[in-house]
Order: structure tokens, then C-alpha cells, then sequence
């Protein structure tokens, strides 16, 4: 075997050396190189997973935003509904008062004209009689002088 070993020229001390500054710069590559790429890589991995747990956030976020803007909106029309209903509530009492006050004022102006009526005719009918009166005295007169 020694023969074979320095056939190839093979040393011993040289190969125990090798081995020995492999050890080392495995343990300085390990050190140096590979804990800080598994860090770097453990720090990313914990961003995803942190920014995959923010997006679930923000969309279950977003559904409840959405929900409670179809609540808010339900709300309002419900809200608006009901407005709608008051107003056209108020508005038709108001009319109806309206139109009472209306009823009572044109049932006291057809109460006024007729009293206004009666006076007149009242009146007239006194005027009436006073002419009737003065034309049978006239004519009543003029019967008593043809026959005197």
C-alpha cells in the first residue's frame, strides 16, 4: 500500500492537513455563512407568514366593512322609508285641516250671504209694501176724485 501511496504521491501529513483546514472552513462557513442565511430565511418565512395573516385580516376585515355597509344601508332606506311615511302623514293632516278650515270658512261666507239674503229680501219686501201701500192710497185718490 505504500507503494501505492507514494506511486501517486500521496502524503499523509498533507491529507490530515487538508482534512483539518476542510473542518475549519466548514465550521467558519457554518458560522459565518450558514446561520445567517438560515436566519435570514427563518426572518422571511415569518413575513409571509405575518403578511398572509394581515391579508386574511384585512379581508375578513373587509367582508365584516361590507356587511355592515349593507346593514348601514338597509338602515337607511328602512330610516328613509319611514321619513317618507311622516311626511306624507303630516302632509295629509295638514290638508285635511286645510281643507276644514276652508269648509268652515266658505260654510260662514254662505252663511253670511244668506243672512244677507234674507235682509235683502226682508228689505224688499218692506220697500214693497210702502210702494204698494203709497200706490193704493194714489189710486184709492184717484178713484175718490173721478167720483167727486
Amino acid at each position: 500500500m505504500d507503494e501505492i501511496i507514494n506511486a501517486f504521491g500521496i502524503d499523509a501529513r498533507l491529507i490530515i492537513i487538508q482534512v483539518v483546514n476542510f473542518g475549519i472552513l466548514m465550521v467558519a462557513l457554518g458560522y459565518f455563512l450558514y446561520k445567517p442565511i438560515l436566519r435570514i430565511l427563518k426572518e422571511r418565512e415569518e413575513k409571509i407568514t405575518q403578511g398572509l395573516q394581515d391579508a386574511e385580516a384585512a379581508a375578513q376585515a373587509k367582508a365584516e366593512a361590507g356587511e355592515e355597509k349593507q346593514t348601514i344601508l338597509t338602515n337607511a332606506h328602512m330610516e328613509a322609508g319611514e321619513v317618507a311615511k311622516r311626511a306624507k302623514t303630516a302632509a295629509d293632516a295638514t290638508a285635511a285641516e286645510i281643507v276644514a278650515a276652508a269648509q268652515t270658512k266658505a260654510g260662514a261666507v254662505l252663511s253670511d250671504a244668506e243672512l244677507k239674503r234674507e235682509q235683502i229680501k226682508a228689505a224688499a219686501l218692506k220697500e214693497s209694501e210702502k210702494e204698494i201701500a203709497t200706490l193704493a192710497v194714489l189710486a184709492a185718490e184717484k178713484v175718490l176724485r173721478e167720483k167727486a
